[in-house]
């Protein structure tokens, strides 16, 4: 996982606090290929960690990954899940996510440590209400 991120120029750091059931993963002929990840925040969650191999792009694995996670986020009562994106704002847009300004989020979106030291200033806020 570590690898595929760091291939991809996605940040690893916190991933051995997250990972494990709120990921999900894809692997191919026994190698990982994909994955997406979701924090939990209080009421909140926050995607991170979505990443597919260079060789299973454009396949619909990643919006696959996305649903998949949504659709946890949804079964565990989260309200709203964030994302911090330099690189995709309008894949995550066509999920329903929506920019919003840094400041509007949570605290305890606020404090976690990929919006607070990770992700760059420049990152994009997103995100998407699950209570529709």
């Amino acid at each position: 996982m570590r690898a595929l991120l760091l291939a991809a120029e996605l940040p690893p750091e916190g991933l051995e606090d997250q990972f494990g059931p709120r990921y999900a993963v894809a692997e191919a002929g026994g190698a990982l290929v994909g994955a997406a990840g979701m924090e939990v925040h209080g009421a909140f969650g926050l995607l991170r960690s979505v990443v597919v191999a260079p060789s299973h792009r454009g396949t619909g694995l990643g919006k696959a990954l996305v649903v998949d996670r949504l659709a946890w986020a949804r079964r565990e009562g989260l309200a709203t899940v964030f994302l911090l994106t330099t690189t995709a704002p309008r894949f995550f847009a066509a999920l329903g996510f929506e920019r919003a300004a840094r400041e509007t989020a949570p605290e305890e979106i606020r404090s976690s440590r990929e919006f607070a030291s990770v992700c760059p200033g420049s990152s994009a806020l997103m995100r998407r209400d699950m209570i529709r």
